[in-house]
């Protein structure tokens, strides 16, 4: 009869201290770290003290974005800000969803591959579930196209707004004389942006008589007038630069204010002349990934400017 084996942890101490080459054995220390605790929920008192401030944080939110939707400009800026935004967000879900459909039927082809030649394939369309990343994209982007509907329609009386602009223009004899020229040539356009936007824009809507060739020149022509005031205004930017390096005095400090602000219009104009070299095209450039993206960034930094003049 063989003797048992007995595992080395498990044999009598006479046996290792027998053998100089085998440590003794080791015992488990307990650990002394503190073992994770989970926070405890608040309680109720703690959360009446809480609740007062909270209401107070969400009522200054609200009062800040009643002041900026009190101006047609503000909710503009707003109504843009979430019509590019919503559109960027529709470009990255229908891509990412495609995305996936296609590796999904690169798998089934390559499955249906390694079948028998004599194999027949049957794919049930009906039983494909819709994909959710998909129907959401389609439903930011129907409401894009809404916001860009209802922004157009409050245009329509734009022509009023650039009468004050040109007024005051005129009227500012003290204004840089390049700057002026500019700004006038500026005015001008938008005169013929606007009347050409109002004419397709209602003509689509059966209010005007245009055909649909005449509203699709009005859309190109008025977005290439757009393309030119943007234009227009890198020249108007580096004047005012040129003015204010002229002009350059005391603390660095002081301009500081100035500096951002140039930039910010400089970085949106940046962005607006993509879209408006895209709109004046009749195959277009972009994607809607890229309207999306660029118009994002025109709304988002209209929309800081707005919301640091409300505080």
């Amino acid at each position: 009869m063989s003797e048992p084996i007995v595992p080395p942890t498990l044999e009598p101490t006479s046996s290792i201290e027998k053998s100089p080459t085998t440590p003794p054995p080791r015992l488990p220390i307990p650990s002394t770290q503190a073992q994770p605790t989970s926070k405890p929920l608040p309680s109720p008192k703690i959360l009446q003290k809480w609740l007062p401030l909270y209401l107070k944080k969400t009522d200054r939110s609200l009062e800040t974005l009643a002041k900026i939707l009190s101006t047609p400009s503000g909710t503009d800026t707003v109504l843009m800000t979430i019509c590019y935004t919503t559109l960027l967000t529709s470009s990255l879900l229908s891509s990412i969803s495609l995305h996936t459909i296609r590796t999904q039927i690169r798998r089934i082809l390559k499955s249906a591959v390694e079948l028998p030649p004599n194999a027949t394939v049957l794919v049930d369309m009906s039983t494909i579930p819709a994909s959710p990343l998909l129907i959401t994209a389609a439903r930011l982007k129907a409401l894009s196209s809404l916001i860009s509907d209802v922004r157009i329609f409050a245009r329509i009386f734009g022509l009023l707004g650039i009468y004050r602009w040109g007024k005051a223009v005129l009227q500012n004899e003290e204004q840089d004389s390049v700057v002026r020229g500019i700004t006038s040539v500026q005015v001008g356009c938008n005169v013929i942006f606007q009347i050409l936007e109002n004419g397709a824009y209602l003509s689509s809507k059966g209010v005007l008589g245009w055909n649909e060739q005449k509203q699709n020149r009005a859309w190109l022509w008025s977005c290439r007038f757009w393309m030119a005031h943007v234009l227009l205004d890198f020249g108007r930017l580096w004047r005012e630069r040129e003015i204010a390096k002229a002009k350059e005095v005391g603390e660095k400090a002081s301009n500081t204010g100035w500096e951002m602000a140039w930039w910010r219009e400089v970085v949106v104009n940046g962005s607006w002349f993509p879209l408006t070299l895209h709109w004046s095209l009749e195959g277009g450039l972009l994607t809607d990934l890229g309207v999306g993206a660029f118009g994002s960034v025109c709304g988002i930094s209209g929309l800081q400017v707005l919301l640091k003049n409300a505080k």
